[in-house]
């Protein structure tokens, strides 16, 4: 983990921020202590929380194989117009990054300024693994969605929430007044063509969504991305065990090449 991004992840005990401290370790004022990981990543669960489901190994795999062969890059692109957009001091919070791949694509754009720094959180340790080591400017912190985010109030410029689950007074706090909230969701008719494999976009998920944000958050912009992808039967699988349909899906099943059709919604929100 950066130095110098320590300060901006906070103690999931008492809150406080974290600093390097004696014996290469990671801890607070208070006193408590966190082992960084050899991989560079740090796990910050309070210590009471939910039993949730984290990505499998599996699942990382075949979202960095996917991703990685470009076919989501109208959703990198506008991620990384964003970011370039806002103009205030902060990281680039990725909530339920996954193994990192977007959050890395942000900060390598060229209209991303090169002092911008990034955290990608997850409750995955598989996958915070391996956004560890996603770019040279960004930490990786194991931590919960649903919980209070390990992270110091309005420290995010920007927190980026890419097919993930919401907190909405969380984010509320840890982003900085002038920052903005980017959150991606599917629309209705996102991998149709693989219907029989993938789990349906709820038809309320708009409601949803604004339900999700308000009242701590104001929408600001709103843009619908449909593009066609020509997938090889390698990328079928890959896109149906990257996602929740992998938990559903018999993992013996053999896909075929297929057209299909990504739609999803890139909107931008500001604290209200």
């Amino acid at each position: 983990m950066r130095d110098d991004l320590l300060p901006v992840l906070a103690c999931p005990v008492c809150a406080e921020p974290l600093g390097r401290v004696d014996g290469g370790q990671v801890g607070c004022a208070e006193g408590h202590r966190f082992d960084e990981a050899k991989q560079g990543h740090l796990t910050l669960l309070p210590a009471k929380r939910r039993a949730l489901t984290a990505d499998t190994p599996e699942m990382v795999d075949a979202r960095l194989r996917f991703l990685g062969r470009g076919h989501y890059a109208p959703v990198e692109r506008a991620l990384a117009a964003v970011v370039a957009s806002v103009d205030v001091p902060g990281v680039v919070l990725d909530v339920g990054s996954g193994p990192g791949t977007y959050l890395a694509h942000v900060l390598t754009a060229d209209s991303v300024p090169a002092w911008r720094r990034g955290v990608a959180l997850d409750l995955s340790a598989i996958a915070i693994r391996r956004a560890a080591r996603a770019h040279e400017r960004a930490g990786a912190v194991v931590g919960d969605v649903t919980e209070r985010l390990p992270v110091v109030d309005g420290a995010a410029a920007v927190v980026l929430d890419v097919f993930a689950p919401r907190n909405q007074t969380e984010y509320a706090r840890v982003l900085h007044p002038d920052g903005v909230l980017v959150v991606v969701t599917p629309r209705t008719g996102h991998l149709a063509e693989l219907a029989e494999a993938t789990i349906a976009v709820d038809p309320e998920k708009e409601r949803r969504l604004h339900d999700s944000l308000t009242p701590a958050f104001v929408l600001r912009s709103s843009e619908d991305l449909t593009w066609t992808m020509d997938l090889s039967a390698e990328d079928v699988h890959d896109v149906v065990h990257m996602g929740p349909s992998h938990h559903h899906v018999d993992p013996e099943t053999v896909f075929a090449p297929a057209t299909v059709t990504a739609a999803v919604t890139v909107s931008t929100w500001s604290p209200a």
